[in-house]
């Protein structure tokens, strides 16, 4: 038989904000910027100690492309902005006939898929390939300017519920276990922890595989840096175990990324895998450089939402759209993101941003990476901010006040 021990102690208020954003990730980065710049008092709880999530600590340093593949940039507003961010203080491979400002490129030269792009040849689709210290200080540098409290090293307990609002978190860190109240939360933890902890309707994913991430480098590699004098070229991007580009069917599979466990033996799995590459590749010119701080799980579990994306919306008009994406794939596909995919059916006052929303299967996909977790964190911010001024629920937003809103702040609503 199980044995309990009951915990009964009283947990003290500390802090008060308007909007509190629970991941510091490029989905809750952009909430709590959009929110801040609506006149928000904004908090962000990471519980590592760097912004970025899984495009810094997690290593995953390709920002995905924020055009369709055919010429014609879609998405823009704060993803755009956080993608000149990520190559400000360092390397880049951003073709040349992209660059801010251009909205359209006659015929360019690259319309490939995933596998360009992970080569990055020199021209292709509006993305790049970053430098991840410098990204994570740009974000920081970034909050910041906006006046945005950020709160490292702590964890997200649970939501103070009133019904169906939450007035209020309790986290935990070194000063022990406290609350921090507020009007609205964003769920940026990538697990919709938030949502789930509130008593909202969830869908797990099944089926992750297994990608392991990292940095290193070698002799032949520094050569061609020095010879074109571009510090990219002495640091290489590794992937190892299963991706879409090189399939490895002896790595391990099936994570659902939802328990503890589950959680560590990712980790260990990954850790295994890069001992192996390293024994097999150890000699006086290789070393490996940096190995990421957090598991790189692509999808654990969403929310139901509203209403739920899916592969028939391609190229579908949604009149409750908050910004458009493209299928990072390959090119053609272009989705509009509708506001009920961030919003719950009975919870007040939590959004879900990245790949929190609800998002069936494939297009879930495309939302978990950057350019669809950063227009989601920019309408989630922008939509509570106009919550909290109209004292109103999220269900009750006005959609044709927040896209004005976004499109003024250079979301592009429609494709």
């Amino acid at each position: 038989m199980p044995e309990f021990f009951i915990e009964s102690k009283k947990i003290e208020y500390r802090d008060k904000t308007d909007v509190l954003v629970i991941g510091g990730g490029p989905g809750g980065i952009a909430a709590a910027i959009a929110a801040a710049r609506h006149g928000m008092k904004t908090k962000i709880i990471e519980k590592g100690v760097m912004l970025g999530g899984l495009a810094t600590a997690g290593h995953v340093c390709l920002f995905e492309p924020l055009c369709d593949g055919q010429g014609r940039q879609v998405t823009g507003g704060i993803a755009e902005e956080m993608l000149y961010r990520s190559i400000e203080y360092s390397y880049n491979t951003l073709p040349s006939h992209w660059k801010k400002g251009v909205t359209y490129v006659e015929n360019p030269e690259n319309t490939a898929g995933l596998e360009e792009q992970v080569y990055m040849k020199e021209k292709g689709r509006y993305c790049t390939i970053f430098n991840i210290p410098a990204f994570a200080l740009a974000l920081e540098e970034s909050v910041l300017k906006q006046n945005i409290k950020i709160l490292y090293d702590t964890l997200f307990c649970e939501p103070i519920m009133a019904g169906n609002s939450c007035t209020g978190v309790i986290v935990e860190n070194l000063s022990g276990r406290y609350a921090i109240s507020c009007k609205m939360v964003i769920d940026g933890t990538g697990f919709s922890t938030a949502f789930q902890r509130a008593g909202g309707e969830c869908v797990p994913y099944k089926g992750n595989h297994f990608t392991f991430e990292c940095l290193d480098t070698d002799f032949e590699k520094m050569k061609k840096a020095i010879e074109t004098g571009k510090m990219r070229h002495a640091i290489h991007w590794r992937i190892l175990g299963w991706n879409p580009v090189f399939d490895d069917p002896n790595a391990p599979n099936e994570y659902s990324g939802l328990t503890a466990e589950d959680i560590n033996r990712y980790a260990l799995d990954s850790h295994r895998v890069a001992l192996n590459y390293l024994q097999q590749n150890q000699r006086p010119d290789y070393a490996l450089l940096s190995l990421p701080s957090m598991v790189q799980i692509r999808m654990t579990r969403r929310i139901r939402g509203r209403y739920e994306m899916k592969t028939e919306d391609v190229f579908k008009r949604m009149e409750d759209s908050v910004g458009c994406v493209s299928d990072w794939r390959k090119p053609g596909p272009v989705y509009e993101v509708p506001y009920r995919c961030l919003i719950d059916k009975k919870i007040d006052n939590i959004m879900a941003v990245g790949r929190n929303i609800a998002a069936q299967d494939d297009i879930w996909d495309i939302m978990r990476c950057y350019p669809g977790a950063i227009t989601s964190g920019q309408a989630a911010g922008t939509a509570a901010a106009i919550a909290i001024k109209n004292k109103i629920g999220l269900g009750e937003v006005n959609q044709d006040q927040l896209q004005k809103t976004l499109s003024k702040d250079g979301v592009i609503i429609h494709r």
